[in-house]
């Protein structure tokens, strides 16, 4: 809900006011979407791809495909990612497809995203 605020400021002996003020407009946006690369290189920095973004309820999936369609990665759950294996082989730097859809807390409808990401070792 958008608000309005009005901040009065007062000196100790009370000589002198100023009157701010302020408002807040709270925008119905929502997005969906991962980074365009990520190093999964064991330093404890961006090892793992997660979907993110604003106003999302609930992840419905993500999947990863590598450059043939071979799904290499889903989830459901919005905390796991993809730490770049494929049953168990650390996956080569290349580009690689995703796929991410969501439940929003504004969106009747799912949001639905596809695009590429780099894997960089």
């Amino acid at each position: 809900v958008d608000i309005l605020y009005t901040l009065i400021m007062e000196d100790k002996l009370q000589c002198s006011q100023v009157l701010s003020t302020y408002s807040i407009q709270i925008l119905p946006l929502t997005s969906v979407d991962l980074p365009t690369a990520f190093t999964p290189n064991g330093d404890g920095i961006n090892d793992v791809i997660y979907a993110d973004g604003w106003g999302i309820l609930d992840l419905l999936y993500l999947r990863i495909y590598n450059r043939w369609g071979q799904l290499l990665f889903e989830t459901s759950e919005l905390s796991e990612g993809w730490d770049g294996t494929f049953e168990g082989k650390a996956q080569n730097m290349d580009t690689y497809i995703y796929q991410v859809s969501v439940q929003t807390y504004i969106d009747a409808e799912p949001l639905t995203k596809s695009s590429t990401f780099k894997l960089i070792r």
